[in-house]
C-alpha cells in the first residue's frame, strides 16, 4: 500500500509540475510597460444594434466594457496575446508598432488608431530608444469573459 500510494503522489506532484511548466512556458506577458485601468469592468446588459451613419456596433449577447491607459517605455512590448472581442486602441503620443501572426508590422503614431481582434497571436510593441508611447485602450468581450489572453508567439517571431 505505501509503494500504491507514494506512487500516486509522484505522479501527482510531476503533474503538478508538468502543469506548471507549460503554463509558464504559453505566458508571455509585456516587458516596460504600465496599464492603468480607467474606472471599473462595466456590462452592457443587453444586446446592441446601433447602424448609424455608415456606422455599425453590434453585440447578441450581453458584454463587458473596459478602458484603459497603456504607456510603453522605449522597447516596451504588450507580449504575445489576442483578446475574445474587439479592441479599438488609440495612439494618444508617441509610436506603437503592431505585430501580427504572420509578422508583418504596422507602425501607428499620435493621434492615429488601430483595432485588435481575432484569436492569433498579436503583440504590440514601442521601437523607440527615448521616446515613451501612449495608448488608450476600449476592449468590448462577452460578458464575464476575460479581457486579456496570452499566448506563444507565432513560428515567424
Amino acid at each position: 500500500m505505501k509503494l500504491f500510494r507514494r506512487l500516486v503522489l509522484g505522479v501527482g506532484a510531476i503533474a503538478v509540475i508538468g502543469g506548471a511548466g507549460a503554463t509558464i512556458a504559453l505566458a508571455n506577458p509585456g516587458t516596460a510597460l504600465t496599464t492603468t485601468v480607467l474606472g471599473h469592468r462595466a456590462t452592457l446588459a443587453d444586446s446592441v444594434q446601433v447602424n448609424q451613419d455608415r456606422l455599425k456596433f453590434q453585440t447578441k449577447d450581453p458584454s463587458d466594457l473596459l478602458v484603459q491607459t497603456i504607456t510603453f517605455q522605449p522597447h516596451g512590448t504588450s507580449g504575445w496575446h489576442f483578446h475574445p472581442g474587439v479592441v479599438i486602441v488609440i495612439v494618444e503620443s508617441g509610436q506603437v508598432t503592431t505585430h501580427d501572426a504572420n509578422c508583418e508590422i504596422r507602425t501607428y503614431s499620435a493621434h492615429e488608431a488601430f483595432v485588435e481582434s481575432g484569436t492569433t497571436p498579436f503583440m504590440v510593441s514601442n521601437e523607440s530608444d527615448t521616446t515613451n508611447a501612449v495608448v488608450y485602450a476600449t476592449l468590448v468581450v462577452p460578458a464575464g469573459s476575460v479581457f486579456r489572453i496570452e499566448t506563444d508567439p507565432p513560428s515567424c517571431a
